[in-house]
């Protein structure tokens, strides 16, 4: 993503962008409309970051680019948006103002586009960067394409539903061929069309999406291992028991077993999962030895990495749960903290909690499944 910096020293200048409203002054127009026309149609955000040099510190503030007839509007975002697109520029610490230059366009290298944000110690809210919940509230199309294109990504589907090494050489075809196969197997396509009513699609749907993002947010200095248990599918009705996968990081000698689950309601999420881990309660034991070889590296993206999982690890939950009920950080963090099947079973195991809302299932769902017809016609065609 392109985003385009304003280099000043003058206060003044500065000071016109303490609230959002018509960029003004014709160089600076200029320099506006060229960094719009060039980058609107590609970008779904533009972004003016106001650098204001003072001695030698540096201050800064963001808003989005927004064209209305032949004006252009500066729209002033959070502050907490503003420090994560500083951060990612790199500029945070830094100077990158030369004498004479007022205007630069950087560049954000393409990150995962959905950040984490802690609650508390053990739960959090995943969210899309760069958009406010008002505006994902008046075009929820928004997060519905992000989340598609996450679950409909080739890398993404090769990684955790099937059993691809890149030690091996495969032609694109084949790949192609793997990556079409693992989405018939795992229902996200289907020539006679996907049933989004199947509670079981549901279910895979939040499985998938919690290995990509979960495996992102859970830190680690070293190696991460994956074990994703969408690889045994062989038809999207089938079920997968036990826990919905692994993540395994030698470094820490911890063990995360998963739980997934996708209801309109949080608070139903949280309880179903709890059911869920209570009810296969001996799994969170099983021998992880038996399929250690089935632990895909995250960073490598091979498997057969390990020969064997220690003894001594430290056995961890983690519990994804998408809702579509709340969205607010204080209201999802206050239903995490009353739920009593979750404050029992955090008693027995250390547990983290990912809440990602989704602001309508239904909505969603029927999102998902026109992408599902739009990704299986190269498949049946």
């Amino acid at each position: 993503m392109m985003i385009l910096v304003h280099y000043t020293t003058q206060e003044f200048v500065f000071n016109k962008f303490k609230a959002s409203g018509e960029i003004t002054y014709q160089d600076r127009i200029e320099e506006v409309k060229n960094y719009y026309e060039r980058y609107h149609r590609t970008q779904e955000n533009l972004f003016l970051v106001i650098s204001f040099t003072n001695n030698s510190k540096v201050y800064y503030r963001v808003g989005k680019i927004t064209a209305i007839n032949d004006s252009f509007i500066f729209n002033k975002v959070a502050k907490e948006l503003s420090n994560i697109l500083i951060e990612e520029l790199g500029i945070k610490n830094s100077n990158t103002y030369d004498l004479g230059v007022f205007y630069k366009v950087l560049r954000i290298e393409n990150k995962l586009e959905f950040r984490n944000k802690n609650l508390d110690r053990y739960s959090s809210k995943i969210r899309l960067k760069y958009f406010t919940w008002k505006e994902l509230i008046s075009k929820n199309e928004i997060l519905f394409k992000k989340i598609s294109d996450i679950i409909f990504n080739k890398d993404n589907v090769i990684k955790l539903a099937s059993t691809y090494n890149p030690d091996l050489t495969y032609s694109q075809a084949l790949i192609t061929k793997k990556y079409f196969s693992a989405l018939q197997n795992i229902g996200f396509i289907s020539e006679d069309g996907i049933n989004i009513n199947h509670t079981v699609l549901h279910g895979d749907i939040g499985e998938f999406l919690m290995h990509t993002l979960v495996s992102e947010f859970i830190e680690s200095i070293g190696d991460k291992y994956i074990y994703p248990k969408l690889i045994f599918k062989t038809s999207p009705s089938m079920a997968v028991y036990g826990n919905d996968g692994s993540i395994y990081i030698p470094e820490k000698k911890e063990i995360y077993y998963l739980e997934a689950k996708f209801y309109s309601s949080l608070n139903q999420a949280i309880n179903k999962a709890v059911g869920s881990l209570e009810k296969h309660n001996d799994d969170l034991h099983e021998d992880m030895n038996y399929s250690a070889e089935l632990f895909r590296n995250i960073r490598t993206n091979r498997t057969n990495e390990l020969v064997e999982i220690t003894d001594d690890v430290t056995e961890k939950l983690i519990i994804f749960l998408i809702c579509d009920d709340i969205y607010k950080e204080d209201e999802v963090k206050n239903v995490i903290e009353k739920n009593s099947d979750f404050l029992k079973l955090k008693e027995k195991f250390e547990t983290l909690v990912f809440v990602l809302p989704i602001l309508s299932k239904n909505d969603f769902l029927e999102f998902f499944q026109a992408q599902s017809m739009l990704e299986g016609k190269e498949c049946y065609e």
